[in-house]
């Protein structure tokens, strides 16, 4: 029997599916720095094994399964860096952050100075979720009633549901996808058990002088850039073989960074000469630049006056929550309460006095983290996107005029705040609650499920990642971290020039501002194409190419109804084969 849509088997695969999505989205996020919505596939899933195996379904039930297997509380990210760190820079941080560093050097797991760090990241993670249910309850009907807030991938999955309880066409194509994707990855890598790579086709030898490009033929990463926009894939093509074809030379031969016959060894020394400060440029510099130019263009453009709730009516609304609601109001005070005296004994601004780091965590808490939640949830609501980089100017700014100039701070203030993404994450579905005939409990209940589950598998994947593969090589490559380190390590030096070139960064971010707003040039994409190595330019440049075509061939239509749905199955299937074929090949 189902109640509220909460059956054995709906909690059964809502738990293995968000297991299975969290951790290619781990892999996608370490590597690529993206990350995609798994939510056609859990609902054709759950259809498939529920309407059609099992006899029969609701749409609740059907519903449940995709709120929680599309919930993630993983901190695959927050956790990878800090290995990935400690292994290349030497550095000692905190016992409360990280492993000992002898037990990461010494690729081993130290259960005791484990403890600790997964001790706090538990302890963090539960005050940045219940405070940020609380900031999303108490405006859930200010932004959901707004008319632009209409997330357009919720919106999209009300109507596949409606389309799968009419008919079971998404379901068998999913299915027939993978069976597909993972078939031929199985074969691609079969050879690796005999120390045979067929998977990379190194061309560097065989270029001109400074030259770097190998191509993998990962049919995961074709999927991938026909699922991402195709801008982006593109543009990451253009410009990806722009800096390894064109660029690359020129610098090697006025011998400012040198070359290699291994397109890995080659692909990190150009990172540091010219990679990572052109693309940072354009994604912090130009991405605000062109946030500006869009405000100002805006403004000019609006006729009248908007009536939509500013960030002083909206405080209001939360603080009248807190004082009109007594639960909620001392929910939020006690855990404020203990936030501060946390913050007041592992003082996470050392070595700045622990009044230092209250008086910031009083304020991430109170102000900070507020705004951020508002633009991320409105940037989200009206686009389907969202954008991590608000946090930059709301919290590591502060932080570096205050003269702060050390790892934990920076790394680990997401645990002492609220999380801006709580809202994101549950105000779609409530919007659409009726085409998916959950109430508010129902929402949490399966967020719950996912968020838990999530989590503690995340530490688990992390380590076996770390441990059998190791960060900053073909198969994990670690773009984000590599960016991360980069970043940091500017703020941490209090000195831009030690690890970016001011005139690489500033060209970089003008550059991207410009061909965004003026071409169809993305500006993720460009630099995408100068931070992933050149074994995944071609083939998610090919990805494009096809999205390209089926646009114009069937009209865009086709990739809402099926071609995304192929696309995800086929990326689903030869990812984890990926990964789990190069692992078993390393015992067997």
């Amino acid at each position: 029997m189902i109640i509220g849509g909460f059956s054995l088997r709906s909690i059964f695969l809502s738990i293995i599916l968000a297991l299975l999505f969290s951790f290619i989205n781990g892999y996608l996020s370490i590597n690529l720095g993206m990350s995609f919505g798994f939510g056609a596939v859990a609902i054709a899933i759950a259809y498939a094994l529920f309407h059609k195996v099992s006899g029969g379904s609701s749409r609740r039930e059907l519903s449940i399964v995709l709120i929680a297997s599309s919930s993630s509380m993983a901190i695959y990210n927050v956790f990878g860096f800090i290995l990935y760190l400690i292994e290349n820079e030497r550095i000692s941080l905190p016992f409360w952050m990280s492993p000992s560093m002898n037990s990461i050097l010494n690729r081993c797991i130290d259960i005791s100075s484990l403890i600790p760090p997964i001790l706090f990241f538990s302890i963090g993670t539960l005050i940045t979720c219940i405070v940020g249910l609380i900031f999303t309850y108490s405006l859930r009907e200010a932004l959901i009633n707004d008319r632009r807030m209409i997330w357009p991938y919720t919106s999209v999955e009300a109507t596949l549901v409606d389309v799968c309880l009419k008919g079971g066409g998404h379901a068998r194509l999913v299915g027939l996808s993978a069976l597909i994707g993972g078939l031929i990855t199985f074969i691609q890598y079969l050879p690796l058990f005999w120390d045979y790579d067929i998977t990379i086709l190194n061309l560097t030898p065989i270029l001109p002088y400074g030259m770097i490009m190998a191509i993998s033929f990962s049919l995961g990463f074709i999927a991938i850039g026909y699922i991402i926009n195709v801008d982006v894939s593109l543009s990451l093509l253009l410009f990806g073989l722009i800096t390894y074809l064109l660029i690359s030379p020129i610098l090697a031969l006025y011998g400012l960074f040198k070359p290699s016959l291994d397109p890995m060894t080659s692909y990190n020394s150009l990172l540091m000469a010219f990679s990572i400060s052109s693309s940072l440029g354009i994604l912090l510099l130009g991405g605000g630049l062109l946030s500006i130019l869009m405000f100002i263009k805006g403004r000019k453009s609006n006729e009248k006056s908007s009536d939509r709730l500013g960030y002083i009516q909206l405080y209001k609304i939360f603080i009248k929550f807190l004082l009109s609601n007594r639960f909620f109001g001392l929910i939020f005070l006690v855990i404020f309460s203990l936030t501060l005296i946390l913050a007041w004994f592992l003082n996470p601004l050392y070595p700045f006095p622990s009044f230092i780091s209250v008086l910031f965590v009083a304020y991430m808490f109170l102000l900070g983290s507020f705004i951020e939640c508002i633009i991320i949830t409105r940037m989200s609501g009206e686009t389907g996107m969202g954008m991590g980089m608000i946090g930059i100017l709301l919290y590591d700014m502060p932080l570096f005029s205050l003269g702060y100039r050390s790892y934990p701070g920076y790394w680990v203030s997401s645990f002492f705040r609220p999380s801006a993404w709580i809202s994101n994450g549950v105000l779609p579905y409530y919007k659409y609650r009726d085409k998916f005939d959950v109430s508010w409990s129902d929402i949490i209940k399966a967020k719950l499920l996912g968020w838990i589950s999530t989590f503690i598998s995340s530490i688990v994947f992390t380590l076996i990642l770390w441990l059998y593969i190791g960060f900053g090589n073909t198969l994990m490559p670690a773009i984000s971290f590599i960016q991360m380190r980069a970043y940091l390590g500017m703020l941490v030096g209090g000195n831009i020039g030690t690890i970016i070139n001011p005139f690489l960064f500033i060209g970089g971010g003008i550059l991207g501002a410009l061909l965004e707003l003026f071409t169809p040039i993305s500006m993720f994409g460009v630099a995408m194409g100068m931070l992933l190595p050149p074994h995944y330019i071609v083939p998610m440049g090919i990805g494009g190419l096809i999205r390209w075509y089926t646009d114009r061939r069937f009209g865009k239509e086709f990739f809402k109804e099926k071609g995304s749905i192929i696309a995800t199955g086929i990326m689903t299937s030869s990812l984890i084969l990926q990964v789990l074929m190069n692992i078993l090949s390393k015992f067997l």
